[in-house]
């Protein structure tokens, strides 16, 4: 790109559609317990209210719930289809991440989710990356059969000139890590670790008190990851099937 060149972003085609609901997603058939052990599996979320009917009976809601996560599983996108609509001539996108609000009800096997999507607004800023961008987000309001409000996520896309992205981008590979068998087994060590703080809370909950400066807390360590956690990790979102 010549250094002269006065670089434009068109993002007026987005105007038209914010505030007004999209298509929603709706499901075909209701949640199955099956479908939550599947997400806590793909998630290696390993609380035992997600997959052990026993323990989930003995809980606050006495059946095995989803966790709050697993609202992504309703739509085709991750939730991003509201902040991406509109035409924005020659842009590339990037995936800016999420807002969540979760307003107390859980879901549940039998439980029928629809996700109302309406694009909420956008700004366009100047950025070393690539000049002018468009920082664009989009709200997915999830509720059950009864019309409960379930939880609200505000997803970003960053929409940027592909010419001006392409001359910022490194164009070499990287190699794929190498991990020894002794690395495997530290990693798996730290994991069980956080699993069985987990496991040991039991029902009980943590508080704020109940933390102290200086204390040393297990890490939820996710990874490395493979084909295989990969495929668990894809397959577990509904729309796939």
């Amino acid at each position: 790109m010549d250094a002269t060149t006065t670089l434009t972003l068109d993002c007026s085609d987005i105007d038209q559609y914010l505030g007004k609901p999209m298509q929603p997603a709706r499901m075909v058939e209701p949640i199955a317990n099956n479908d939550i052990r599947r997400w806590a599996q793909g998630m290696h979320y390993a609380n035992r209210l997600h997959y052990d009917a026993d323990y989930a009976a003995e809980s606050r809601w006495g059946k095995l719930v989803a966790p709050q996560s697993f609202s992504v599983t309703m739509d085709d996108s991750h939730g991003s289809s509201p902040s991406c609509v509109g035409s924005i001539p020659g842009s590339h996108l990037l995936f800016g991440g999420d807002e969540w609000w979760f307003y107390g009800p859980r879901m549940s096997g039998g439980d029928m989710i629809v996700n109302e999507r309406i694009p909420f607004d956008y700004v366009v800023k100047d950025t070393k990356f690539a000049g002018p961008t468009c920082f664009q987000r989009g709200d997915n309001f999830y509720r059950n059969q009864d019309g409960d409000l379930i939880a609200k996520q505000r997803s970003t896309a960053i929409r940027y000139s592909a010419e001006a992205g392409r001359e910022n981008v490194t164009q070499g590979g990287e190699e794929d890590p190498e991990w020894t068998d002794a690395q495997i087994a530290e990693l798996d060590e730290r994991k069980f670790k956080w699993i069985q703080m987990l496991h040991d809370l039991g029902h009980g909950k943590r508080y704020w008190e109940d933390v102290n400066v200086g204390d040393v807390l297990p890490e939820r360590v996710f990874g490395p990851h493979t084909i295989v956690s990969l495929t668990t990790e894809w397959r577990a979102y509904l729309f796939t099937i």
